[in-house]
């Protein structure tokens, strides 16, 4: 296992040294090297080395291959080191990074290719016009623990590929995984410059950031880290772009399939431990259905197994870090001294780790910590209603909107509702699950962030627009530009009437007698394509 940060396609030893923690043992996994100034630095020059330089295709195919081959090996890592289940490691963090490369392999250069343009402007209709699409700078990427693997590596093959080199900040609290990225882009052949992993302290994130060299930073990770982010960003005019969580609603209606709507809450709610930013953190369910979808979400809440993330029945690890676990159940105090009802599975949980039972709250005051805000444990909020106005307008009250779910079995009236939620992401008789859409845009609205990352939408997000025209004609000089006299101002009022006004019979009399000087000075062809606009042609 790789201990060193990775700079200049190497891994590197320094002196400074973090403990890696495994939360399910709270047993030291790993020293872990943190970058000192010096090797910021260096990693600052090798990323500006590369700027522009694209990788080729077979790189991509190859680092494919070599995740294959590395699956039982990273997901033991990530189940080790961040606590997921083996089974939501290899289906929420393999599987979606797998399919991110395929996606790029098959539509990444239909994306990326220079487009023509047809000049809207008749003047222009001689002209030659195209965009072209080209990446930004240096990508600093700071990513999160919950998703220590997928979250960055979609975001660094695809600024990759675009020919944007990245530095990438894995959280403090899973560098492994994020180290274990690098291994396999060295495996794969990639050139030493397009991707730098540094461990670093707090100070010299907001270094990277504020260098002139970078010029994009994607955060994944809290509201209040995201706003200083933006802010240190916003000084240089910086592209920031921010996932900054959920408090995501699920709306069960009155004709939902309840089964399905309980087994598909309990997932939502309760997957990687609830450390998801999409995780269902409350449910609106009309009052017809409550008391059946909380008796069969606690049926369901018993036969879960929480424990080693490494054994394959495992449904449920710990929490990433003692900190976490600590605010998790400080929301849930709140709620219970506000007069929330709990309801906690009563499955065995092991002594040692940071583990915790899923929990229910029911009647949960919208004043309480766990409605309002962004808990990030096995604990889900619910309430019930009464009509759909009023589901629509308690789903959209919530500061953030990442994502939402809608169960019903009324297509027309999902359909309906998904445009009245005021969210990033809509999925109807499910939930998370378009994060492993390769295609799908992701991100949110409110205080969810800024930017989307996957899909087409994400990858334009790492290149800018340059527009080029060209005029190849012959003409030595252009009929607006210098000297202009009294003539040139009643033949460009008159042209300009003809285009655009509604008097276009009187407006082309005026003009009828500049014809010939029109022709020679803008062109046959644009002069035609200017009299076809009387036609709509």
């Amino acid at each position: 296992m790789k201990t060193g940060i990775f700079v200049g396609g190497k891994f590197v030893d320094t002196g400074s040294k973090i403990v890696s923690i495994s939360p399910s043992t709270e047993e030291p996994i790993s020293e872990v090297s943190v970058a000192e100034g010096k090797f910021i630095e260096e990693a600052l020059n090798y990323a500006w080395e590369s700027r522009k330089k694209k990788v080729e295709k077979s790189k991509f195919i190859k680092l494919k291959e070599i995740l294959i081959e590395h699956v039982e090996e990273i997901s033991e890592l990530i189940a080790i080191e961040q606590g997921k289940p083996i089974a939501e490691a290899i289906t929420a963090e393999i599987y979606p990074s797998l399919s991110a490369i395929d996606f790029l392999l098959e539509k990444g250069e239909q994306i990326l290719e220079a487009r023509e343009m047809v000049p809207h402007e008749p003047l222009f209709k001689n002209r030659e016009a195209r965009l072209f699409l080209e990446p930004y700078g240096i990508l600093f990427l700071i990513s999160p623990s919950n998703y220590p693997f997928v979250i960055p590596f979609i975001n660094i093959i695809m600024a990759v590929y675009t020919g944007m080199p990245v530095i990438f900040r894995p959280s403090k609290l899973t560098p492994l995984i994020g180290l274990k990225i690098g291994e396999l882009f060295q495996e794969a052949g990639f050139p030493e410059h397009v991707l730098q992993i540094l461990i670093t302290e707090h100070d010299d994130v907001e270094r990277i950031l504020r260098d002139r060299r970078v010029s994009t930073v994607i955060f994944t990770g809290s509201v209040s880290v995201g706003r200083r982010i933006a802010q240190i960003a916003g000084e240089s005019l910086k592209k920031p772009i921010l996932e900054l969580g959920g408090n995501d609603v699920m709306l069960v209606l009155e004709d939902a399939n309840i089964q399905r709507a309980a087994a598909g809450a309990v997932w939502g709610a309760f997957m990687n431990a609830g450390q998801t930013c999409a995780s269902i953190e409350r449910i609106l369910v009309h009052k017809n259905l409550k008391e059946k979808l909380v008796s069969l979400m606690k049926e369901k809440m018993s036969m879960l197994k929480v424990g080693n993330p490494l054994e394959a029945d495992t449904d449920l690890g710990p929490l990433v870090s003692k900190q976490q676990k600590e605010k998790v159940m400080k929301h849930m105090k709140e709620a219970e001294e506000k007069g929330a009802m709990k309801i906690v599975s009563q499955t065995p949980i092991p002594e040692k780790g940071y583990f915790l039972a899923p929990h229910i709250f029911l009647d949960v005051p919208v004043n309480t910590k766990i409605w309002e805000e962004e808990t990030f444990g096995p604990v889900v909020a619910i309430k019930d209603f009464e009509n759909e106005k009023e589901a629509i307008e308690l789903a959209n009250s919530s500061n953030y909107a990442l994502t939402s779910s809608i169960w019903t079995e009324n297509k027309k009236r999902a359909w309906e509702i998904a445009q009245k939620l005021e969210v990033g992401t809509v999925t109807i008789n499910d939930h998370i699950s378009s994060f492993v859409e390769p295609s799908a845009p992701w991100g949110g609205f409110k205080w969810s962030g800024i930017g989307r990352v996957h899909g087409e939408a994400g990858l334009r997000e790492f290149l800018q627009i340059k527009y080029v025209m060209g005029d190849f004609s012959k003409r030595k000089t252009l009929f607006w530009w210098f000297n202009y006299s009294k003539k040139k101002v009643e033949i460009l009022n008159a042209t300009l009437k003809f285009i655009y006004g509604r008097g276009k019979l009187k407006a082309g009399l005026k003009l009828l007698p500049h014809i010939p000087r029109l022709a020679k000075e803008l062109g046959i062809f644009n002069l035609f394509s200017t009299i076809g606009k009387l036609f709509g042609i």
